[in-house]
């Protein structure tokens, strides 16, 4: 069973982090929808720069200090759903869970949340024998290992984990 995984598309340096909504989702969007995330070290912001529908531009930035933690929520969606045989299919189209992984920051002065990006990760299932033989089984996961790392990267990059055990 293959590992789905949505995540944005990362470029890393020494003094910067930049994640953009990834070229799949976009095309899906018809290049309606496009965010940009850039943590810059030196200059001590993140700066979220938001597109909808080809025309419309919105830019937020946040300094590093008013930054309180990054907030992860998440979201199972049961893919055992009814809907697949309201369609009449034998068999649903994935094979496992899909949860949703919702990244924001959270800033000191404001109860406000302001969302980062959207992580889609297929949750373990069961190997079956013949997985297990060719090697494609699932193995150790928890299916969250996308969203960590993005996180860990972002805790890493804003400053937060100093200081924490």
């Amino acid at each position: 069973m293959r590992h789905l995984l949505i995540e944005p598309e990362l470029t890393l340096t020494d003094y910067r982090w930049h994640g953009c909504t990834p070229l799949f989702v976009r095309i899906l969007w018809l290049h309606s929808y496009r965010r940009c995330v850039t943590v810059d070290r030196n200059r001590g912001e993140v700066v979220i720069d938001t597109r909808w529908l080809w025309f419309l531009r919105t830019t937020r930035s946040v300094a590093f200090a008013r930054i309180e933690r990054l907030v992860c929520s998440a979201q199972a969606l049961p893919t055992g759903f009814a809907l697949w045989r309201a369609f009449a299919m034998e068999r649903p189209i994935v094979d496992t869970e899909v949860a949703f992984y919702f990244v924001a920051l959270k800033t000191r002065d404001s109860a406000e949340e302001i969302p980062l990006f959207t992580v889609v990760e297929s949750l373990p299932g069961d190997d079956s024998g013949i997985e297990r033989l060719a090697g494609d089984a699932s193995g150790p996961r928890i299916g969250d290992e996308g969203s960590t790392r993005l996180m860990a990267q972002l805790r890493d990059y804003l400053g937060l984990n100093k200081g924490h055990s």
